[in-house]
């Protein structure tokens, strides 16, 4: 939060002296849960422009960044060859349903930038950061996501989300009509090597890697891709990976691979800076203003429940 409140001051600052010259963005999940909008503010899903079809997930960094599995857009483009990613695909935020109304947010796609030491072959280094053409206008149901910078202890409660389905094979039409999430344990990479074993893919476990388990209760199946992976710490959503790899699909004894992304911080960190030099500060500033009343709102919630919490322990040892 001392990073929000930072940029925030920052930005106060801009809006003031522009205000005063201006006077003179295929595999899915089985045994998911439904998620509601205000849950996960920061999904993204990459739409097809032509039959607004989902194509895949991401997540929101900043005003202008959407990050995102780098395998994903490479085969996009080559399932589509010639055509460049703009005129292809746009994103859609503040959603949870899988079909689009007539009102829903678009953006733009301006440019796209793969992680330098990607290997599609490999799958490793499989993250991509895609800017946004237009600033990303953030509201109550439109969030960025804080990038966790260390690693997650063994054991830690972690989430994904993504629209799926529950089998195998599946097509446009067999995808949950509204956002899944599923619930799983991040694992060292050794108890995942020794999880993947049996079938031979222990190799395929690389550093990069963060494997999460769910003991059978749940599974990633067909079209999950790119979708973010968090965990909860100091009441706050993080972003630890994007979804990358699922080494058995719709097999819910196997884990799924992610990428993990507090080994690519300082890279994300650097591309994903936002140039303001040609910032049209009256937009700049209402953005500001959004994300101020949002944090402000997160942060009277996170004292209400803390104060909840401290009210039951406290009646309960009455």
């Amino acid at each position: 939060m001392g990073q929000w409140a930072n940029v925030l001051l920052l930005a106060a600052i801009l809006c003031s002296y522009a205000g005063s010259l201006q006077a003179s963005q295929d595999k899915r999940m089985a045994a998911g849960t439904d998620v509601a909008q205000s849950e996960v503010p920061y999904q993204a899903s990459f739409r097809l422009i032509e039959q607004d079809r989902h194509l895949g997930s991401g997540a929101i960094l900043n005003v202008r960044f959407i990050i995102t599995q780098a395998s994903f857009i490479w085969k996009l483009m080559r399932t589509y060859p010639g055509q460049p990613l703009s005129e292809l695909a746009r994103i859609r935020l503040g959603q949870v349903e899988l079909k689009s109304k007539i009102d829903d947010r678009f953006y733009t796609i301006y440019s796209h930038t793969y992680h330098p030491e990607f290997d599609f072959e490999a799958a490793r280094n499989d993250v991509a950061l895609v800017r946004t053409r237009e600033y990303i206008d953030f509201n109550r149901f439109v969030q960025p996501i804080e990038l966790l910078s260390g690693p997650i202890p063994e054991g830690s409660l972690v989430s994904y989300t993504d629209w799926g389905a529950e089998k195998d094979t599946a097509a446009q039409d067999d995808y949950k009509e509204k956002l899944q999430k599923l619930d799983a344990r991040a694992i060292s990479n050794d108890q995942c090597k020794e999880l993947l074993s049996p079938w031979d893919l222990q190799d395929l476990v690389y550093d990069t890697r963060v494997c999460v388990y769910t003991n059978g209760t749940g599974s990633i199946c067909t079209g999950n891709v790119g979708g973010p992976l968090v965990m909860i710490a100091d009441g706050r959503a993080q972003l630890v990976g994007v979804m990358s790899y699922v080494y058995r699909a719709c097999n819910s004894l196997v884990p799924g691979g992610f990428e993990r992304l507090w080994n690519h911080h300082e890279w994300i960190a650097e591309e994903s800076s936002v140039n303001y030099s040609d910032t049209n500060f009256g937009e700049m500033c209402r953005v500001v203003r959004n994300v101020a009343a949002q944090i402000l709102m997160q942060n009277k919630e996170t004292v209400r429940r803390r104060r909840a919490i401290r009210a039951a322990k406290v009646n309960s040892e009455a």
